[in-house]
């Protein structure tokens, strides 16, 4: 094996694989957080309902902010996608007339 070679697999070995802390936290995890939220929203609001809690925050404060608006909007009714939708066309250029080349060529030149 040469030098470069060499060099490439030791890069190649750096990225993907298991990672320390990758991936989804446990549901443990996720109950214990949501519980410490809940617990200090019910201390601000003085209040020993947690629904009660949970509503006050969202019409106090995520309904204040337009983040906080777009938030409980995209939970609500999903979040928008954001991927481009591919829309090229391969086209066999020998199945196209010159008029026809002529008139992409003249598209393609006016829009760039």
């Amino acid at each position: 094996m040469n030098k470069q070679t060499n060099i490439k697999m030791e890069e190649k070995k750096q990225r993907g694989g298991v990672r320390k802390g990758a991936g989804r936290k446990p549901v443990a995890e996720e109950q214990k957080v949501n519980t410490l939220f809940i617990t200090a929203l019910k201390e601000l609001y003085k209040t020993d309902i947690d629904d009660e809690a949970k509503v006050r925050f969202i019409k106090e404060s995520l309904m204040e902010s337009q983040r906080g608006q777009l938030f409980i909007a995209e939970h609500i009714f999903g979040k928008a996608p954001q991927e481009i939708k591919q829309t090229n066309l391969n086209i066999d250029a020998t199945d196209l007339s010159t008029e026809e080349i002529n008139k992409i060529n003249k598209a393609l030149e006016s829009d760039y």
